[in-house]
């Protein structure tokens, strides 16, 4: 369901005690015309505006079991030469990551933990989640309209 969307914006995330992370997002639409996007003075594109609209789904993406999970802003990303994923545009499993290492380094959790885990990665508009998790998350269409009144990143797309 998330690959069939133009881009996914940051809604919020919850973590409770008994390990369950939830992570909510909403759809960004792309607009049906382009125009130029004026940067610091250098005109760009034309590229199309991804907006979130009334009729954005929104989606809650739910690891029952989260051993442990990393949160960053997404302009902050930078390349990760340890990074090995699968296919997907916004959510994807990763054999191997610099986030994995630091896991594993700096906790007991892959000497205490008895079961496999899995490392899956969620990446939208606003942030960027590495997640170990005990079992792939569920990903749910949720029945409510979004919040227009947040203020979300501006974001463009080239087609």
């Amino acid at each position: 369901m998330l690959d069939s969307a133009n881009a996914w914006f940051f809604d919020s995330a919850s973590h409770g005690l008994d390990g369950a992370l939830t992570i909510r997002l909403v759809e960004g639409i792309k607009d049906a015309e382009s125009h130029l996007v004026d940067i610091d003075g250098t005109m760009l594109g034309p590229y199309f505006a991804v907006r979130v609209l009334a009729t954005s789904r929104c989606v809650a993406v739910t690891f029952e079991r989260a051993l442990a999970f990393f949160v960053y802003d997404e302009s902050y990303d930078a390349a990760d030469i340890e990074l090995k994923k699968d296919a997907g545009r916004f959510l994807f499993s990763a054999t191997s990551s610099s986030f994995r290492k630091f896991a594993e380094a700096r906790t007991t959790l892959a000497e205490l933990h008895q079961q496999p885990y899995q490392e899956f990665m969620i990446c939208c508009e606003d942030r960027i989640f590495h997640v170990l998790s005990t079992a792939a998350p569920e990903v749910l269409l949720l029945d409510e309209q979004p919040d227009l009144n947040v203020e979300r990143t501006d974001t463009w797309s080239a087609g």
